[in-house]
């Protein structure tokens, strides 16, 4: 197999693999809504929220539930995959309220609204293409 044939199928697949998408996506959304959101708060506009860590919805929170939900969908509830990636999750998730908030201000509601965002996310996705 050549180079080139290697990155072909590492980018195909990837492309079609809907835990990975799905996981993006929420990511993305979440730091779409903060920008949103912030705007409210604030009363202007700022992209640079859609590049910030740390807010409302917590990006982080929404891709790692997002891609448990998915995976426990997909694999299965009782598959060592989803137990992996709950406990990932997890450490991802208590970081982000415990370590990171005294970097950036992260509390347990914006954490816990990005874990929420993610499962809807990931339940919609798996209804729509899977």
């Amino acid at each position: 197999m050549t180079l080139l044939k290697l990155i072909e199928r590492i980018i195909v697949e990837s492309l079609a693999n809907v835990a990975l998408l799905t996981s993006l996506a929420a990511m993305l959304s979440a730091q779409i809504i903060k920008v949103i959101y912030y705007r409210i708060v604030e009363g202007r506009f700022k992209w640079i929220h859609m590049f910030e860590a740390g807010g409302m919805p917590s990006s982080h929170s929404a891709l790692v539930c997002s891609l448990s939900m998915i995976v426990g969908l997909k694999s299965g509830f009782d598959s060592i995959l989803f137990a992996a990636v709950v406990l990932f999750s997890s450490v991802v998730m208590y970081d982000a309220i415990k370590v990171r908030a005294e970097e950036v201000g992260h509390t347990l509601i914006e954490v816990g609204l990005g874990g929420i965002l993610g499962i809807i996310i990931a339940l919609l996705s798996y209804l729509l293409y899977c």
